[in-house]
């Protein structure tokens, strides 16, 4: 259990710093999220193939008894990147990290409509919290576009489908050990979204600067590597107790992105007051009470 929160908080460390290596590529490309999307899961791919060759068994199952849940990982996934790309073009890290946490609420909306898994009062007041917490974020250093708080929505519906086959990924493997098997699901998924990425790159690009290839390298290594935290932690307390987990990277991301600010690069995080960066600290602890409410209540 210790192991897995561990994980998930790693995980969270990671993911918001890549927010930000989002934001240094945007700046550099005229908001080309399809080269980085392309361009990053290509190196992720590329690192991936020789952890896979290491990690792999002797007698790898039969490809038809996973295809469905590498697919659905990795296809899902992909959705939610370039959901999450386009919010990021319009609002800063700080702002759309949180909004992340409503993936709990996607959760629990997909557990009772899909899954029949009924839902206490508690549970449904976390939504409200998580919903407040919404409304505190769109309000503070001013009004998030609708279109972005659209965006960060269909991510986090896409993640949290992702997340679901994520952990299906992981059990396949289960026998391998829990981080072992995470490790190559991990593997097996990048690999998968490198191929994606370098098809895309054939028919769109032409002519790649070594500089675009440049500024792709620090989200890649650092989303890989919240990646290979976050298969774990899914594997050892699953998804919805991982997703409470996750939720700090929310107040994480706000406070990188005062720091950020207020040492000199505004061009990735603008300057904000005292008081607004505090009311985002209130939403971002309100979300994670939200989410840690919900999983009290379950």
């Amino acid at each position: 259990m210790l192991t897995g929160i561990l994980s998930g908080f790693v995980a969270a460390v990671f993911q918001s710093i890549s927010y930000l290596c989002t934001k240094l590529f945007i700046k550099h490309h005229t908001t080309d999220i399809g080269a980085l999307l392309a361009l990053s899961h290509i190196i992720m791919g590329i690192i991936s193939v020789p952890l896979v060759w290491f990690l792999k068994p002797d007698q790898m199952p039969d490809y038809t008894s996973y295809q469905w849940k590498l697919l659905n990982t990795a296809g899902f996934y992909l959705l939610g990147q370039f959901f999450l790309f386009a919010a990021l073009i319009k609002t800063e890290a700080s702002r759309v990290s949180p909004l992340l946490g409503l993936k709990i609420v996607i959760l629990a909306l997909i557990s009772v409509v899909f899954l029949q898994h009924p839902m206490s009062l508690t549970q449904w007041v976390a939504i409200a919290c998580s919903s407040l917490a919404a409304f505190l974020l769109s309000n503070s250093g001013g009004r998030i576009h609708l279109s972005s708080i659209v965006l960060v929505l269909c991510a986090c519906l896409f993640y949290s489908l992702s997340d679901i086959h994520i952990k299906m990924l992981v059990d396949q493997f289960g026998y391998l050990g829990v981080l072992r098997g995470a490790l190559l699901s991990t593997g097996l998924t990048y690999i998968l979204c490198a191929i994606v990425g370098g098809i895309y790159v054939i028919f769109k690009y032409k002519d790649l600067r070594r500089e675009t290839w440049g500024y792709s390298l620090p989200f890649a290594l650092s989303w890989l590597t919240a990646m290979f935290f976050l298969y774990t932690c899914f594997g050892l307390i699953g998804v919805v107790f991982g997703n409470i987990i996750q939720s700090s990277r929310g107040i994480i991301s706000i406070g990188l992105g005062y720091l950020i600010a207020n040492i000199g690069f505004e061009r990735l995080e603008p300057k904000i007051t005292r008081g607004v960066y505090l009311r985002r600290v209130l939403a971002g602890l309100l979300m994670t009470g939200a989410v840690a409410l919900y999983y009290w209540g379950h």
